[in-house]
């Protein structure tokens, strides 16, 4: 049968099946998240956490990357517009790029890659093999770059069909060989180093597409600077704006304006390895001047001077707590919604989204820690739990993408904003955005 015949037939029998769901479409359920038990299990799970036992060691770091670039005609990913197009050219490199944290008690290998999201596939494939290297999955650390015109060929439903095109093993494969040769790499290369944190602001460069001016913006471009023993520097760069300065039209392969501002970063004397990470990305769009490549180059150059003027002043100490955590991140029924109050049954999302578990992972490395999200996570969230903090876990970054996908996640109050981040991508129901702040402050509290 032709491919596009198949196709064809496979969403004749989606539409077939949600038509036949449709009597068992539910309403959304309002009950109070404190008052289900996926809060107390998570709570439970937080609070089970073996409190830190650190030992004074100084901490030891290593980075490295691996080439990830196709070599073949492979999908793209960002757009559902694009309907996972594949490729017609190279405009940039991709990499998977990772730092190995290490001392006499524990090992944590922080990785990110040039991609959309960290693929579910991806981490499905890498806990398997992580054993192989001595490592376990809460002592790999993942993230994503959030590039909307990166490969794609990772995702195994409909919907990831639609957003990263045809599911192809051999990417999935490919993607897991890099990250554990860029852990190995890295950890091979590490010595002794001091540690610096710094958030810089980056004002003018991200917007808020949710609500515009109405709504608040996180403007940190938080830096952690890392100087060897051996006189190599590296940094570590997270930013909220998301990675979409390249419209759904474009067909080369790019890593946006993250994999732009690493070019620069890696050409200033005095650093020799950058990486970069999503923030807070939902809500949160790049603000620069121009569009597409003209706005890619603004955007990169805006951020890269900003850390240029401020980059040399970060001040530098050894470090010697080192900890890392992963628990499960559990959720009420799918809430995929077609009206403000009612929701497709779940069946209905987990065949177009699949069933995957969600973790919140957690790194600490000296006074700076690190919270995981399996989610678009909101920038509007990440400033409201800034307030909370005590004076000596001041350095709090949060990242996005960390191998699992559940939605966006907003601040409560947009829950019925009949937008895309609010409503057709807000998978799980009311209360997430209070629910997933409360569990990241109960998870930093134990690091």
């Amino acid at each position: 049968m032709p491919a596009n015949k198949s196709k064809d037939l496979f969403y004749i029998l989606l539409l077939v099946l949600g038509v036949a769901l449709l009597p068992a479409c539910l309403p959304v359920s309002k009950t109070p998240y404190t008052q289900k038990k996926y809060y107390h299990k998570t709570k439970a799970a937080i609070a089970g956490l073996p409190n830190p036992q650190n030992q004074p060691d100084t901490v030891q770091v290593g980075w490295a990357k691996v080439n990830i670039t196709p070599r073949h005609q492979a999908p793209l990913a960002g757009y559902g517009k694009r309907k996972g197009k594949r490729l017609t050219g190279i405009h940039d490199s991709i990499w998977v790029r990772a730092f190995v944290f290490k001392n006499k008690r524990q090992r944590v290998a922080f990785v990110t890659m040039d991609l959309l999201i960290a693929p579910m596939s991806v981490r499905e494939a890498l806990v398997k093999a992580l054993p192989n290297i001595g490592y376990q999955k809460e002592q790999v650390y993942l993230t994503a770059s959030h590039a909307h015109s990166s490969l794609g060929g990772w995702a195994k439903r409909p919907a990831g069909f639609l957003m990263a095109g045809k599911y192809e093993p051999k990417i999935v494969a490919g993607l897991t060989q890099a990250i554990l040769q860029a852990i190995k790499t890295a950890e091979q290369r590490a010595v002794p180093a001091q540690i610096g944190y710094a958030a810089l602001i980056a004002d003018s460069l991200v917007a808020n597409r949710l609500v515009g001016a109405g709504g608040s913006r996180d403007t940190a471009l938080r830096i952690v600077k890392i100087r060897k023993n051996t006189s190599e520097t590296a940094v570590l760069v997270t930013y909220a704006a998301h990675a979409t300065c390249l419209p759904a039209a474009e067909l080369h392969i790019s890593g946006d304006y993250p994999t732009a501002l690493v070019k620069l970063l890696e050409q200033e004397p005095g650093i020799n390895f950058a990486a970069f990470g999503a923030g807070g990305v939902a809500s949160h769009s790049p603000a620069a001047s121009g569009s597409g490549y003209e706005k890619v180059n603004n955007m990169a150059q805006g951020l890269a001077t900003i850390i240029q003027r401020e980059y040399r002043e970060i001040p530098l100490r050894y470090q010697s707590t080192l900890n890392a955590v992963e628990v499960p991140l559990y959720l009420r029924k799918p809430h995929w919604r077609f009206a403000e109050n009612w929701r497709f049954h779940p069946a209905m999302f987990y065949l177009v989204f699949g069933k995957y578990p969600a973790t919140l992972s957690g790194l600490r490395i000296g006074d700076i820690v690190f919270i995981g999200t399996p989610c678009d996570f909101s920038g509007e969230l990440v400033l409201d739990l800034q307030p909370s903090l005590t004076s000596n876990q001041a350095k709090l970054v949060v990242t996005s993408f960390n191998g699992g996908y559940i939605g966006y996640i907003t601040p409560d109050k947009y829950y019925n904003l009949k937008k895309y981040e609010t409503r057709d991508m807000n998978f799980f129901g009311p209360g997430n955005g209070a629910y997933l702040s409360e569990m990241v402050r109960l998870l930093w509290s134990k690091l």
